[in-house]
């Protein structure tokens, strides 16, 4: 089983600190890095006090188009 998060008014994807990271080929702690200091996409929405969440969509776009990304390296 692979529980995830969905907002409900929009059926779009969320994903925990943990899913970006994955998706990005990061550890958690440089995500969280990136977010202290401004370099990802704004959260949509927080889980509780302490779990930012993130379209997932909107991760994906970032990560192809950030610099240095390994998925614009391979164009």
């Amino acid at each position: 089983m692979r529980p995830i998060i969905t907002d409900a008014d929009t059926g779009r994807e969320l994903w925990r600190s943990k899913e970006c990271a994955e998706h990005c080929n990061i550890t958690t702690p440089t995500w969280g890095n990136y977010y202290a200091n401004g370099r990802t996409p704004q959260p949509v929405a927080m889980l509780d006090k302490r779990s930012p969440l993130w379209d997932a969509e909107e991760v994906k776009t970032w990560h192809a188009a950030r610099p240095g990304s390994p998925v614009q390296l391979r164009r």
